[in-house]
């Protein structure tokens, strides 16, 4: 399947500000209940030498940081995996992400957010 225009845009920045040596730009858009060609959900990985000796909130933030125009429009959801070449040889297997379970508070039993706790 063809890349979309955001998935473009993501590719490009990402190798332009992070140089990876492996990038992988998955839509999930369709996962996630969206009308065709909607572009608003991805997954990156990347692997790349300016993540060595950062611990995994830095590494995020040098992802969001490249795609903060994408993350205030377009982009509503982001699933990121970020290594270092070393890290990505030793083990390239990336984990599943859960399935959606829909956006809406509104959706989940108790009226609250999944995980928050509830007056009692």
């Amino acid at each position: 399947m063809a890349e979309g225009p955001l998935a473009r845009a993501i590719r490009a920045k990402l190798d332009a500000a992070l140089q990876p040596t492996h990038l992988q730009v998955l839509d999930e858009s369709p996962r996630h209940g969206g009308p065709p060609g909607a572009e608003s959900h991805f997954a990156v990985v990347v692997v790349s030498e300016r993540f060595a000796g950062l611990p995994p909130l830095q590494r995020h933030r040098l992802v969001h940081a490249a795609l903060d125009t994408e993350l205030a429009g377009p982009l509503h959801a982001l699933a990121i995996v970020a290594r270092t070449p070393q890290q990505w040889q030793q083990d390239p297997h990336v984990p599943p992400r859960p399935p959606c379970l829909g956006g809406s508070k509104q959706e989940h039993p108790g009226g609250g957010e999944r995980g928050a706790p509830r007056d009692q």
